[in-house]
């Protein structure tokens, strides 16, 4: 069974376990690239990673440590220069205990249309499944972002009915049969 906090690594990507750190650099507007060791574009966070969002998961890794781990941003590897941030993905809360996870991405605009979002995704999920009791992994999103619901469809999920969130739309993967 792999660690909480590995490093998931995809051919072109890696996903790398946020830290208070790392969440406090990106508060703060500077430092992200130090820690990393990675290139972070001037047009950082991506959308719907907004100050409220950063701030909502430090609060959550802060007082439960066991969320480390679930949350992970993506870093282009680029063999011939420094890795790229280029954005993120991950659970909502840790599915340890949990028959069903949610989880989330974004991605800088200029790295969209290159299939980044799907490889991240075919990386996590099955991490996700491997680590944890999970029976399917829930991903909602608005109804009009039609690249969005492609990614998903691309990556196995089903559309499941309506989103908690107003306008939004649910799509499910439900674990693999062996």
């Amino acid at each position: 069974m792999p660690a909480a906090e590995q490093t998931i690594e995809t051919p072109r990507l890696l996903l790398i376990t946020v830290t208070e750190a790392m969440l406090d650099a990106d508060r703060r507007g500077r430092g992200l690239d130090e820690l990393l060791g990675v290139i972070v574009p001037n047009t950082w966070p991506p959308q719907y990673w907004d100050q409220k969002a950063i701030d909502y998961l430090y609060a959550r890794v802060h007082r439960h440590p066991n969320y480390r781990g679930w949350c992970r941003y993506v870093a282009v590897k680029q063999p011939s220069a420094p890795p790229v941030l280029i954005g993120g993905c991950g659970c909502t809360q840790p599915p340890e205990t949990l028959d069903e996870v949610d989880i989330g991405y974004s991605i800088l605009k200029e790295f969209r249309g290159h299939g980044y979002v799907t490889e991240a995704i075919n990386g996590f999920v099955p991490w996700i499944f491997a680590y944890s009791p999970v029976h399917s992994v829930c991903a909602q999103t608005y109804a009009h972002l039609a690249a969005s619901i492609g990614v998903l469809r691309r990556c196995g999920f089903v559309l499941d009915g309506t989103g908690k969130d107003p306008g939004t739309v649910l799509f499910r993967l439900k674990r693999p049969e062996h």
